[in-house]
């Protein structure tokens, strides 16, 4: 089963063009998780007092209305939850080197 839930902020003002009769809006997902130390437990930040965190970023494709609805409605720094699935893809960069990326194909999204 090949499903993906994020909850995070949307990190860069989502982008829509067009392929054919496709919109297709493409925004950065930015979430957090807990960082551990050597010994696997959480740790404060010494220079925030807070717990310490990794952030990471996930690209986003959304198609047609649902991109559209997000492209109106969200910009960067909102909170949003996205269901979807994990998408690879393959291909030669213009020097002939084979290249691979990874996105969230979102088919729900809840504006927080």
């Amino acid at each position: 089963m090949n499903n993906m839930n994020l909850l995070g902020r949307i990190a860069k003002t989502p982008e829509t063009r067009t392929a054919g009769n496709t919109a297709i809006t493409t925004l950065i997902v930015a979430t957090d998780r807990v960082k551990l130390n050597n010994e696997g437990k959480s740790y404060k930040d010494p220079q925030t007092g807070y717990t310490a965190k990794e952030t990471e970023f996930h690209k986003v494709t959304l198609f047609n209305g649902l991109g559209k609805a997000v492209a109106e409605n969200k910009e960067k720094g909102d909170m949003i939850a996205i269901e979807g699935r994990l998408h690879y893809t393959r291909w030669q960069d213009q020097g002939g080197v084979e290249r691979f990326g990874c996105e969230v194909i979102g088919e729900k999204v809840h504006f927080c």
